[in-house]
């Protein structure tokens, strides 16, 4: 699928101060194995005594439940912004009563978000492998520009966007492009990734879906790939949306 790479982007920052409380008081989020580096925890803790709507993954492929709590930790603990009630103007598109919702619930929401967009960027195949012919070459593989992984991502991403996702080129050079061992195919680690660009869009436009500037395509209001209605009609399955 192809996707729109923002040029220039605003640095989010988080402060850790602000829910240190709620860490102390939930050492299931103590363990961030998963989210401050490039590794992925083998048995990852519930989040909190909060009974999350399962994810649209959950029920289609095996072992996705660990996909959930990913997402789960990677916004609570670094871009718990993404929770604030007026994150997106657009919100309402994807959940109606989003507003009136508890942190928790708009946690579950995100993550039903990002399970409407991989499904549409990669069919929820972590493995998934896209050559962009429209985007000439990635200045970290040398090669064409290629979406990967779940959120369909590119090793560029990285020195785009000023992140750190753990897609390690030197290493992946050696696979195949369709090597499940590259890193960037890693489910945690291409959603954390995915997670925190989107953190940035939701600063700089304050949207989910927009017309320009906008970085997955199924996401562009009125493009040729867009699927916002069918996201939205996949988050709009959580009870507390409807």
């Amino acid at each position: 699928m192809k996707k729109i790479i923002l040029i220039s982007m605003l640095a989010v920052s988080c402060s850790q101060k602000q829910f240190q409380s709620q860490l102390n008081g939930n050492p299931s989020l103590n363990n961030t194995n998963a989210i401050n580096g490039v590794t992925s925890p083998s048995t990852p803790a519930p989040i909190s005594s909060y009974k999350f709507e399962p994810l649209a993954w959950e029920s289609k492929v095996k072992g996705s439940n660990t996909w959930s709590t990913t997402v789960y930790k990677t916004i609570q603990i670094e871009e718990p912004q993404m929770l604030g009630q007026n994150v997106a103007d657009d919100i309402e598109i994807f959940c109606p009563k989003y507003r009136t919702l508890n942190d928790n619930q708009r946690l579950n929401f995100w993550g039903q978000l990002l399970a409407g967009m991989s499904k549409f960027e990669s069919g929820w195949n972590p493995a998934s492998y896209y050559v962009e012919t429209t985007m000439g070459l990635d200045p970290v593989t040398g090669r064409q520009v290629a979406s990967e992984g779940l959120l369909q991502l590119s090793y560029q991403d990285q020195k785009s966007y000023n992140l750190s996702c753990g897609f390690d080129w030197s290493i992946d050079v050696l696979f195949s492009n369709s090597d499940v061992r590259k890193s960037i195919f890693d489910p945690l680690k291409n959603l954390r990734c995915g997670i925190k660009i989107l953190a940035k869009q939701l600063t700089r436009q304050r949207a989910i879906s927009t017309t320009t500037g906008v970085y997955w395509a199924v996401l562009k209001t009125n493009g040729k790939y867009t699927k916002v209605p069918e996201i939205a009609a996949i988050t709009k399955t959580l009870s507390f949306c409807k």
